[in-house]
């Protein structure tokens, strides 16, 4: 119970740090391209920063997914990579639709994910609602 925990825990840290890394490259990229002025079409140049933004974020979000999958195979709960990620996005996302569980000791992993999701899910809609938020403070000051 001690080693699955232990591994649980490295893996919120691994998840930690992709999720900073995707929210300062994701930050990063929407600051540089904010400064920019918006010109005469303005809401596609805001669609284009939002679009990059948000698929930084995915992209982050399914890596971590993808640690926890790759977790669950290590352990032996699924027969294969395709239905450990699948369970994985499920329960990182929260959705828990149930159709694959967990058995024996291992079912202690799914409670950690799920709040390690919820927690990453959280700083992401922070930072997007920090660059909403600031297009719109934007847009607003150009017209």
């Amino acid at each position: 119970m001690i080693v699955v925990a232990a591994f649980g825990l490295l893996a919120m840290l691994a998840c930690l740090g992709l999720q900073v890394a995707a929210s300062v490259i994701g930050a990063n990229y929407f600051g540089r391209t904010s400064r920019l002025p918006l010109g005469p079409r303005p809401w596609r140049k805001i669609i284009l920063q939002f679009s990059v933004l948000m698929l930084v974020l995915m992209l982050g979000s399914f890596a971590q997914v993808m640690i926890w999958a790759v977790l669950y195979q290590v352990f032996g709960a699924f027969d294969d990579l395709e239905t450990a990620l699948y369970f994985s996005g499920v329960t990182f996302t929260s959705l828990g639709y149930g159709d694959e569980t967990l058995i024996g000791r291992i079912r202690l992993l799914a409670p950690l994910q799920a709040a390690t999701g919820l927690m990453m899910f959280g700083i992401t809609t922070a930072l997007l609602i920090a660059a909403v938020q600031r297009a719109t403070a934007k847009w607003a000051m150009e017209q």
